[in-house]
């Protein structure tokens, strides 16, 4: 007689589960179907348009929402085709130019957000103006930067100039093609440099509108589950290794991350030759235009946080002999410091607000959030005043708070 209340405590425990999944899996539907997709809803067409020496550029008086997996932001640029404020080319101000591909330009968050005006905030005092011009245009490569540096950064009068690198710039020097999209080769054969393939080649018309939402298969929250898994890589394997989820299947790292490799190949070495050119003549013309020059250093995400390391380690299959996260920033300090060009690397700032409740990084974009963008707009502000290149005023302000 027993086992009647035992099987029935069973019957209702086994109950009230099914309907706390139900009700999860009904929660995780709602909550993940108001997401948005991923980048090939491909809001760079809506604002970007085609440059023949640059390959594209943000057009002015632009508007575009991007409604991403994580985040929904607005975009907005002004008359002269940046996110930023109204800014005229002349001005009282001292002034900050940042030149940069998505982290810079940052439609991951509010333009208050982002990097340049958090180091146009915190250097900002009474009595002590200070820009920081946000020229950041997405999917930019470092020659595309100096390019509009030359032709329209300069215009500003700058007595500062920022260049954000990212790993991806490197091979991107040497390419007539970023993301699917032509853009301009430097030839420094010639001085200054000219564009080898200039006209650069228009892009190809758009294949298809937006893609519809795909519905859900399966388990929506088991897929949230077995994500958010795979990011703790120990745990996954584990579970994998009993069949609880399917084993990683490693392959091989795209073109872009050779520069990772320990031993370096002849095409990444001809591209960082060409990265140490573009960077010598930036030297040469932000110093002709009486401007410093400081090149900050992007790092990844595996380049900040362990875990992510390991897990890049895991989904291509890298072992640690070979690949590392060393060789980018040590090959770009090797150039910058025969050159005499001043290297910040933003990866302590960015590990220092690495938490789990507040991560600099977006867990899937790979972009800076609200908390990484201030992080690496106060090390930028900061490394500025302890360098001395700022006005009397903004040092006599710093010093006295």
């Amino acid at each position: 007689m027993r086992l009647r209340p035992l099987a029935t405590n069973v019957g209702l425990s086994l109950a009230v589960l099914a309907l706390t999944l139900a009700a999860a899996e009904a929660v995780a539907r709602i909550l993940l179907g108001r997401q948005g997709g991923g980048k090939e809803q491909n809001e760079f067409a809506r604002y970007q348009v085609y440059d023949p020496v640059l390959g594209w550029r943000d057009k002015p008086n632009a508007h575009v929402v991007f409604f991403r997996r994580e985040y929904e932001t607005e975009l907005r640029t002004n008359g002269q085709g940046l996110r930023d404020r109204e800014r005229s080319y002349e001005g009282s101000a001292f002034r900050v130019l940042a030149l940069g591909d998505s982290f810079v330009e940052g439609y991951s968050v509010p333009f208050e957000a982002t990097v340049t005006q958090v180091i146009e905030q915190d250097l900002n005092e009474p009595g002590c103006p200070f820009e920081v011009i946000n020229a950041g245009v997405a999917n930019y490569s470092t020659d595309q930067e100096y390019l509009a540096y030359r032709s329209e950064g300069v215009r500003y009068q700058p007595r500062i100039v920022v260049l954000f690198l990212y790993y991806n710039d490197v091979l991107a020097t040497i390419s007539s093609t970023q993301y699917g999209r032509p853009k301009p080769v430097l030839d420094f054969r010639s001085v200054p440099a000219i564009v080898a393939n200039q006209p650069v080649p228009p892009p190809a018309p758009p294949v298809a509108p937006l893609r519809p939402a795909r519905s859900r298969r399966g388990s929506v929250l088991w897929s949230w589950t077995q994500e958010r898994l795979q990011h703790r890589p120990r745990v996954y394997k584990a579970l994998a290794a009993i069949g609880l989820v399917p084993p990683f299947r490693p392959t091989y790292p795209p073109r872009e991350m050779a520069v990772y490799w320990r031993r370096a190949t002849p095409e990444v070495d001809r591209a960082w030759r060409q990265v140490d050119r573009i960077l010598g003549a930036m030297a040469s013309e932000t110093s002709a235009h009486g401007s410093r020059l400081l090149v900050a250093y992007i790092p990844s995400r595996f380049e900040v946080n362990d875990r992510d390391l390991e897990l890049t380690r895991l989904w291509y299959g890298l072992d640690e002999a070979s690949w590392g996260r060393a060789p980018v920033l040590r090959r770009l300090q090797s150039i910058a410091e025969a050159r005499a060009i001043p290297v910040l690397d933003l990866t302590p700032a960015l590990r220092g607000v690495d938490r789990f409740w507040q991560g600099p990084y977006y867990q899937y974009d790979g972009h800076w959030n609200v908390v990484g963008h201030r992080a690496a707009g106060l090390a930028v502000s900061q490394w500025l005043r302890a360098r001395g290149w700022l006005p009397p005023c903004a040092r006599a302000s710093a010093g006295s708070r």
